[in-house]
């Protein structure tokens, strides 16, 4: 079975949604792989699994004559096989699935998966900010929090999880309702002004620019498959000269895999680089953003907020099909620009300064 593995062949059983088996060996299905694709690309948008099923069914796309069930998107969202990896027994295979879904997508939706099982969202009450918020003091996760006045009021409040648990940090709580409104005017504020949205723009493709023109990556990979084929070559010269080892047939072997593995990362740093977004394609995103209601605008938009007690920083996502990394975003400062006065226990009391930088 593992010598079938490695020689790419399916072991047979039960084949996933999105793939079909020809011939021993495993293909996509496109017309199932395209709902495998749509299913990611709406969560990583921060879609949630209802509505994702909802829009399935709207467009008549069932699975077995009946609407997806939520565990069916969510085993699918979980499943690796998606990005072209299969495991057993504690080896990797990754060439029996073709990828469907790309390594970035993938990853995007596993962090956002991994990050549900810490706490459950409410179904009377959404935290837009949730996963977003940092400490701008100590650097810890500000979470959702409530409590109950004597009057029997229910109160929600972010909170500094440092400070809950006494590290010593000083910031105090915000009301939900206030930071998370004074966010959402921000965003639509900053990102409505056309000046301010020329000059994202402009960053964006310079950045583009550069990183097409650096790529370091890419040059790395290249020279590690030129040593790679050169030290391929040198055993199979050494084999032709009569030197037949099991070592040496072993270390080929290996080199093999790791120039076919080379290979792929060749192809897909390639692909970043022909792949230029237009300056009507940057300006879509964030109009077509700012058009959205407040969850899939924050979730489009805020990749992270750092928040002190007298002032923010929000750091913006670039637009997701841009081939930069996706640890990259940026912070939006306009030196001219002021916070709004809120009198509330402990968010932005008095006029500070919104800082504006361009942070890559």
């Amino acid at each position: 079975m593992n010598e079938t593995r490695r020689k790419g062949n399916f072991t047979g059983g039960y084949i996933i949604y999105g793939y079909k088996v020809v011939n021993g060996k495993v293909q996509i299905d496109e017309e199932r792989a395209e709902v495998v694709r749509f299913i990611y690309e709406e969560y990583a948008k921060g879609v949630y699994v209802k509505d994702i099923i909802r829009d399935l069914t709207n467009k008549g796309i069932y699975n077995r004559g009946k609407p997806f069930a939520k565990n069916t998107i969510y085993n699918i969202l979980k499943n690796e096989k998606y990005a072209g990896i299969y495991r057993h027994n504690n080896e990797v295979f990754e060439n029996i699935y073709p990828a469907i879904v790309p390594m970035d997508i993938y990853e995007v939706v596993r962090q956002k998966t991994d990050s549900n099982k810490y706490g459950k969202r409410s179904v009377d009450v959404v935290y837009l900010l949730r996963n977003k918020v940092k400490c701008g003091y100590c650097g810890s996760a500000i979470n959702a929090e409530r409590g109950t006045a004597k009057n029997g009021e229910v109160k929600r409040y972010y909170k500094c999880m440092g400070r809950k648990h006494n590290n010593g940090c000083k910031k105090a709580q915000v009301r939900k309702e206030v930071l998370e409104q004074y966010v959402i005017d921000n965003i639509i504020e900053k990102l409505g002004d056309k000046d301010t949205l020329e000059y994202i723009v402009d960053q964006l493709l310079e950045l583009q620019e550069r990183k097409i023109q650096e790529n370091t990556a890419l040059k790395m990979l290249v020279k590690e498959q030129r040593q790679t084929e050169n030290s391929i070559n040198n055993i199979m010269s050494a084999i032709e000269n009569g030197g037949t080892s099991n070592t040496a047939m072993k270390r080929l072997r290996e080199l093999e895999n790791k120039n076919e593995e080379l290979e792929k990362q060749i192809r897909i740093e390639r692909a970043k680089t022909a792949c230029r977004i237009s300056k009507e394609e940057i300006e879509r995103y964030y109009k077509t953003a700012l058009q959205q209601e407040p969850q899939m605008l924050i979730n489009y938009l805020v990749k992270e907020i750092l928040l002190f007690n007298d002032k923010m920083e929000i750091i913006y996502n670039t637009p997701r099909t841009l081939s930069l990394d996706e640890s990259q975003g940026f912070l939006l400062y306009d030196g001219n620009s002021k916070m709004q006065t809120y009198e509330t226990n402990g968010v932005c009391k008095g006029k500070t300064d919104f800082r504006l930088v361009m942070k890559f």
